[in-house]
């Protein structure tokens, strides 16, 4: 299929821009396009809130996660001082990537060259650099990017001039107030290569719709199954977040016949009888249940591949629980084979909608939450 030269036109998204019942798709081009893809990464990816998981992949000081978010490699440290910073992954010489996958470390050594960094990003240490004119250690540490945080779950920005991370998630944080953020534990952490474009995935996580064919024999046979003949509540909210809501019985994190944990008791109104699933733009996914919760980190790596990161999150009091490894046990198949089966279905989406036969589609209204995601996305995109 040849793409229009001018792809980015509002034209061409006028079918996606109607309301939900009358609505199509994303032409097929959104989802594998090199020129799409990267007007995304420049004006979603390099000046939105990203989303980097729970402080509990870095509990403790010198704890660091590097890894590539949108093609801009960063480095996620707990410093001396407890708090959660972010680098950018290149060493202030040569350029060199200073550090790959996780650990934990006194500072950042350059493999290249040498210079040493302390856990703040301060330059320590730079061998052969003595007779260098005006050259101030105090002026080369790595470069900082912006960090800040709602309860235990980290941001980054890449814009030293965008609005606070408050502004970004307006009232979420009230909504998830009941769950009590600040007081969870990261008790399991899980990554994926999927060989698709990142906004298939957020559509399909938001996405009630699969539920009884994609999860037929796991999710479907729950009380969840009662999704499809009543649909969640679904609403865009006071900030740049989309929010689904049910009311089910027991946990949404089990399957049928599993026994699990009491229910937080910090949890009321809404959040006492049902489970609240949140997309806060751009990349994370969050589930909040009665009992647990879990979310979804998703860092696009191309036009049509990205990784994914699966977090188990639970109060500190059930973590602490002397049976906890044992019943957690039930809660980690049901995510597992939920996300073997979102894969496997999100890579055949991919492969059908790349061929140069596929067209843009009708709507249900059953995917009111897909439908309100590309057009935030189209919103920042293509504009009006």
């Amino acid at each position: 299929m040849t793409l229009p030269q001018d792809l980015l036109d509002p034209k061409h998204y006028a079918g996606t821009r109607r309301p939900v019942e009358e609505a199509s798709t994303l032409p097929p081009w959104a989802y594998y396009s090199p020129r799409f893809y990267e007007a995304e990464r420049e004006r979603i990816f390099l000046r939105a809130w990203n989303f980097v998981g729970h402080g509990g992949r870095i509990p403790n000081s010198g704890d660091y996660a590097a890894f590539d978010l949108a093609g801009v490699p960063l480095i996620l440290v707990r410093g001396r001082d407890g708090k959660p910073r972010a680098f950018a992954n290149s060493c202030r010489h040569r350029g060199a990537e200073m550090v790959q996958g996780e650990g934990r470390c006194n500072g950042f050594a350059c493999p290249y060259h040498g210079w040493a960094y302390g856990l703040d990003g301060a330059l320590r240490g730079a061998p052969g650099m003595e007779r260098t004119a005006d050259f101030d250690k105090a002026d080369w540490g790595l470069k900082p990017i912006r960090l800040e945080t709602m309860g235990a779950y980290m941001f980054v920005n890449f814009d030293p001039d965008a609005a606070p991370l408050s502004d970004w998630l307006g009232d979420l944080p009230e909504l998830l107030a009941p769950y009590a953020l600040d007081d969870t534990v990261l008790v399991r952490r899980t990554e994926y290569d999927v060989a698709c474009n990142w906004k298939v995935y957020v559509e399909n996580f938001m996405d009630y719709y699969h539920t009884p064919t994609v999860h037929k024999t796991t999710l479907a046979a729950t009380d969840l199954s009662a999704y499809h003949q009543n649909p969640p509540d679904t609403w865009i909210g006071k900030g740049e977040y989309l929010t689904l809501y049910a009311e089910h019985k027991g946990s949404a994190a089990l399957l049928r016949g599993a026994t699990g944990f009491p229910e937080m008791k910090t949890l009321t109104g809404p959040s006492a009888v049902g489970s609240t699933y949140v997309c806060a733009f751009p990349n994370a996914l969050m589930a909040h249940t009665k009992d647990c919760l879990w979310y979804v980190e998703i860092h696009p790596t191309g036009p049509a591949t990205m990784r994914l990161g699966v977090g188990a999150v639970f109060p500190r009091e059930t973590a602490e629980r002397p049976d906890f490894e044992e019943v957690v046990q039930q809660y980690y198949e049901r995510w597992d084979v939920s996300v073997d089966e979102d894969n496997r279905i999100n890579e055949q989406q991919q492969r059908g909608v790349s061929s140069p036969l596929a067209e843009a589609g009708r709507v249900s209204v059953m995917e009111t939450a897909s439908h309100l995601h590309r057009n935030w996305v189209l919103d920042r995109v293509v504009g009006n």
